[in-house]
């Protein structure tokens, strides 16, 4: 009987940390480090850009940023906030300052990717702080 219970216990404490980790990969802060800005021939690739553009993911599926995430400008004059939420692909930020527009996020390779709204595949490219 004392085995039994163990085992529960054992899958019971496993199935609860799973459901902790449920965006682990994107809590944190992220810097704004590359953005690839496709010109419509396919050519684009990602470039080295100099910004303090940075966004903080919380557990609770909100965010925080110095510049505007949904744009794709440098800026980090100003500060925005907004929730995200979890996709079958990554994740996912509807955008407040543009009504209709949502952004597209994946991680890949250790790096946080947003997809912006527009014809061509424009990127930006994060690197995750802590």
């Amino acid at each position: 009987m004392k085995k039994l219970l163990f085992v529960y216990a054992a899958l019971f404490l496993l199935n609860a940390c799973d459901k902790d980790e449920a965006a682990p990969g994107i809590i944190g802060e992220w810097k704004l480090i590359e953005v690839l800005a496709d010109p419509g021939d396919g050519s684009g690739h990602f470039r080295a850009v100099s910004s303090d553009k940075r966004i903080t993911f919380m557990k609770d599926g909100t965010y925080s940023s110095t510049g505007f995430i949904c744009n794709f400008t440098l800026d980090a004059e100003e500060t925005s906030h907004g929730s995200y939420t979890t996709t079958e692909t990554g994740y996912q930020i509807a955008c407040s300052e543009t009504p209709g527009f949502s952004i597209d996020l994946q991680i890949e390779g250790g790096f946080l990717i947003l997809s912006l709204p527009c014809i061509e595949p424009c990127l930006q490219k994060f690197r995750k702080l802590n």
